[in-house]
């Protein structure tokens, strides 16, 4: 197999780059460029100079060598630390390069990982997760999927599954014997149970997502509700225009803000039940949809002016969604027939502004999962646990209805096949290159 070169650490100025190669000529392609080189010894740090063709020194670098099987990719390893200039890294990596060896594509590095066997897809798409984490509790979800229980929760529901198969089948090959174990009830009960707890590890998806890829808060309200100076409050800085003029925010406003350790997305929408600009009714419309998707609504009304038919719209239509109730002027006198609301904000010093931004990180997740718990780390892992909930779902229901053992043993063994595919068994070339080609081209 070819050796591969890349580097590992973000392009750009630093103090030190860190070039990967990884192959069984790894060793020896570096020794070829090096001026004097030492004796190497496994997974000790040797200082080195690389030189080009003309001999001429490029840089003097820290290597590591780690023989294979027991490194990173399971083949022999060689990094170099060098001096994080992006002409000098260059320049070593097109000298390893003419030397033997091959830019790596992305991903290449923990793909080898996973082919040799030195780790499954599973803990892959964790290692993944740990590195686009926006959040610590992101990180804590990435290393509870990197520690493996995502795999052994899969493992034993597997186990269960096999033996229900098993029986079922007995039951088709010899119907005239009396091999059965248990009863239709006792296993579709197990059916159920199994469907449950699936779908209960498919829904820690939801909060591992806006652990590792952040949160986006849409802001809705009636027009001139005081959302855009909320929105300035929240984020910081004036992004948005603030005028008494209805309609001023047409389009939907974007920033996003470090929040207690969290990426999180503020959305400044249209406000609703202006006049009929058709540009400001494009606007509306495109603040639903977000808001719709977005992780948490903040629904904004005026306490300083009574409650109208377009607030009592807007609280009904997102009664259903993750929301929290924001009264603004509250520097202003409240008025009688104003809603009351648990999170007054004043538009003109940002009185109680702190206050929601801890309510707005509590409600869109502040709570790691610190144990080793089965925490998803990628979409992949959501919809195939979902496709298991749902095909034991349906061995229950054929099991116990007209359709018989017979569709429950195929039913069961598409979930048995979902199980499979979430290590990487027999996992189709298509789902890795997918993986993979999502990681940097270092690692």
């Amino acid at each position: 197999m070819d050796t591969i070169v890349a580097l590992s650490t973000p392009w750009g100025r630093s103090g030190v780059g860190v070039i990967r190669l990884s192959g069984q000529d790894a060793r020896q392609i570096v020794s070829s460029v090096c001026a004097g080189a030492s004796r190497w010894v496994d997974r000790r740090a040797s200082v080195r100079q690389i030189v080009d063709t003309s001999q001429a020194v490029i840089d003097d670098v820290l290597a590591v060598w780690m023989k294979g099987p027991k490194s990173y990719t399971g083949e022999d390893v060689v990094e170099l630390s060098g001096h994080g200039n992006p002409i000098v890294l260059s320049a070593l990596i097109d000298v390893l390069i003419a030397a033997g060896a091959r830019p790596a594509r992305p991903g290449e590095f923990t793909r080898r990982s996973l082919e040799n066997g030195r780790t499954d897809l599973l803990r892959a798409e964790g290692l993944a997760a740990l590195i686009m984490a926006k959040s610590m509790e992101g990180v804590f979800d990435a290393r509870a999927a990197m520690s493996g229980a995502v795999g052994d929760t899969a493992a034993h529901h597997r186990e269960v599954l096999l033996d229900l198969a098993a029986e079922l089948e007995a039951r088709l090959d010899h119907p005239d014997d009396d091999l059965s174990m248990q009863s239709d009830e006792q296993v579709a009960e197990k059916l159920t149970d199994l469907g449950v707890a699936a779908t209960a590890v498919a829904d820690s998806w939801h909060m591992s997502r806006v652990h590792q890829q952040g949160a986006s808060v849409a802001l809705v309200g009636p027009v001139n509700a005081g959302k855009s100076s909320l929105f300035n409050h929240l984020v910081g800085s004036q992004r948005a225009l603030v005028s008494e003029t209805p309609g001023t925010t047409r389009d939907v406003v974007e920033r996003g803000v470090l929040l207690d350790g969290m990426d999180v997305t503020f959305l400044d929408t249209a406000g609703e039940g202006g006049g009929k600009d058709p540009i400001e009714a494009a606007g509306v419309v495109l603040g639903r949809a977000l808001s719709a998707e977005a992780d948490l609504v903040i629904v904004v009304i005026p306490t300083h002016r009574p409650q109208d038919r377009v607030t009592d719209q807007i609280l009904e239509r997102s009664k259903h969604l993750p929301r929290l109730i924001v009264g603004s002027f509250s520097d202003c006198p409240r008025h009688p027939n104003a809603l009351a609301v648990a999170f007054p904000i004043s538009n003109v010093d940002a009185d109680g502004v702190d206050a929601l931004r801890a309510a707005i990180r509590s409600a869109i997740g502040s709570h790691p999962s610190q144990t080793e718990t089965a925490v998803l780390s990628s979409q992949r892992q959501h919809d195939l646990f979902r496709a298991v909930a749902r095909h034991c779902e349906g061995a229950g229901t054929a099991l116990m209805g007209a359709l018989g053992p017979a569709v429950a043993v195929t039913e069961l063994i598409m979930a048995i096949e979902r199980l499979g595919e979430l290590s990487g068994i027999d996992a189709r070339e298509a789902v890795l290159d997918r993986l993979f080609s999502r990681f940097c081209i270092g690692k």
